[in-house]
């Protein structure tokens, strides 16, 4: 029974919504704007329905007609422009002369280092590890107490 009574009410709330549509829609075809959108959304439901076209079908024809372009139909490569950071220099004392440091393996080589005997700044900085103990080059800088150097 309780069942029913379920049934009903369900019934009754579904009668009320769609009556509050009904309400809602007319409220909107007295707005002459809508009621021309509607009466465009009509015509192209008689379209529809006249050449017996599914609903995808049928956008996809609309689509065409407008020269709307779709991701699916035109795919195009679209690059994204991104800025590559900035290795973080560091400004240290080695052996009584300011040098700045930086932590990517392809620095420039300086005649400060062509001087010293190197021609990569990868084997100074391997070298410099080395000689200060260290394993990394977070932990060489802060041996030499480096300070970041801006701009």
């Amino acid at each position: 029974m309780s069942k029913l009574l379920d049934l009903l009410a369900q019934q009754h709330a579904i009668a009320e919504q769609q009556n509050a549509i009904a309400e809602q829609i007319k409220t909107l075809q007295s707005n002459e704007e809508e009621a021309k959108v509607m009466k465009f959304v009509e015509e192209l439901e008689a379209l529809r329905n006249k050449y017996g076209y599914k609903v995808p079908d049928f956008v996809d024809v609309v689509h065409s007609l407008h020269g709307v372009k779709t991701a699916a139909k035109t795919p195009k490569s679209v690059s994204v422009k991104t800025t590559k950071t900035k290795a973080p220099k560091f400004k240290v004392m080695i052996n009584g002369v300011e040098t700045i440091l930086q932590s990517k393996k392809a620095g420039a080589v300086g005649k400060t280092i062509e001087a010293l005997g190197f021609t990569t700044y990868a084997d100074y900085l391997a070298d410099l590890m080395k000689k200060n103990k260290v394993a990394d080059f977070d932990a060489l800088i802060k041996k030499l107490g480096g300070v970041p150097v801006t701009a």
